[in-house]
């Protein structure tokens, strides 16, 4: 029995954080200390026996190691296991979570019913969630290399010593720049590429052909952006919770979450931003079936609220403030059907899940 505590081997202040590793032998436990990527990927290839099991935290940062030490183990009969943070917390108690790693190597042995094992399904979805960061770097690094090029190109025009300055528009003349720039083109075939690799991957994950490929205008950018967010449904308890880590909840005092000064903003943004974006692909594709919902809103809302009125100096209900309130109510209720589907295509049925928390 092998617990593992991952941990991002050195902060951003330059503190070290190694990854902890507590093998069970009987009632003793051995701590190992992972200093860098190497000695887990040594571990990877040389640490693992027959029949063994590991025990890890589900999502993270340790998802490319539990793929790694999920894939390797098929050929020795040894098993990955993960669970959710939530568990993990009700179970540690008190205590610290610098036990983590004897915890999980116990858990594992003692209580395996809160476990999930991770099997190739889940190995394609860590695929996809790094698909989908390798992707959005490089789209970072080519706008950034774009930015560059803009800035140096626009001041060298205007620096001409030897003029005259040429004729024609900005825009035009950087075009011509950045298509002689080897820097730039190879950013924009890494871009390529990445895409590539993504759209490989979401094939061959049943969360999006089965859920997200049959919704209309969700395609496979938004759909990446919600499901590398998300990582494994099974890390939220509750549809609230999994609607507060997307950022489509509604508050205590009925409104929505957006950010607001003196607030925490304790949302994924990502994830924010891709539902966001698939908001507004219900308001361009009015005939679609979640286009259909936000036009139902509309009108249930414009009902409620026929007249414009002034509260605090501003104007509410106006045909702009009636669009957003049913934009995000849509939005709200596209994230509950999409945890009922996601957790059905997981086999837990609500009266499943209900029965295991208790």
């Amino acid at each position: 029995m092998i617990g593992i505590r991952h941990r991002v081997k050195q902060t951003a202040e330059g503190e070290a954080r190694p990854t902890e590793v507590s093998i069970r032998h009987g009632d003793e436990f051995k701590v190992l200390v992972q200093k860098t990527e190497a000695d887990e990927l040594e571990f990877v290839r040389t640490g693992l026996m027959e029949n063994d099991r590991i025990a890890m935290v589900l999502g993270g940062s340790g998802d490319s190691l539990a793929y790694a030490l999920s894939r390797t183990g098929e050929g020795l009969g040894a098993k990955v296991f993960r669970i959710p943070a939530y568990r993990l917390k009700a179970e540690r108690g008190d205590a610290e979570k610098d036990g983590d790693s004897t915890l999980l190597a116990r858990l594992i042995f003692t209580k395996p019913e809160l476990f999930y094992e991770v099997r190739a399904r889940d190995r394609a979805l860590i695929e996809v969630s790094e698909c989908y960061r390798a992707r959005i770097e490089a789209m970072k690094a080519r706008i950034a290399c774009e930015q560059r090029l803009r800035t140096s190109f626009i001041g060298k025009t205007f620096r001409r010593p030897e003029g005259p300055y040429p004729e024609g528009q900005i825009e035009d003349l950087f075009d011509k720049e950045k298509a002689s720039s080897v820097i730039l083109q190879n950013l924009e075939a890494e871009e390529s590429a990445r895409d590539k690799d993504l759209a490989k991957a979401l094939k061959a994950l049943d969360v999006f052909t089965d859920i997200f490929g049959k919704v209309e205008g969700c395609g496979s950018s938004i759909a990446a952006g919600i499901i590398s967010a998300v990582g494994d449904i099974r890390r939220f308890e509750t549809k609230p919770k999994f609607k507060a880590f997307l950022g489509v909840h509604v508050l205590t005092d009925g409104t929505f979450a957006r950010r607001r000064r003196n607030q925490t903003s304790n949302w994924n943004p990502a994830g924010r931003q891709a539902m966001y974006l698939f908001g507004d692909q219900m308001n361009r594709r009015a005939d679609s079936v979640w286009g259909k919902k936000l036009r139902e809103y509309k009108v249930k809302l414009r009902e409620k609220h026929p007249e414009v009125v002034v509260v605090g100096g501003k104007k509410r209900y106006t045909d702009g403030h009636i669009h957003k309130m049913a934009l995000w109510r849509t939005i709200t209720k596209f994230a509950e059907w999409l945890y009922g589907e996601w957790w059905d295509l997981e086999g837990g049925s609500a009266e499943k899940r209900a029965k295991l928390a208790a």
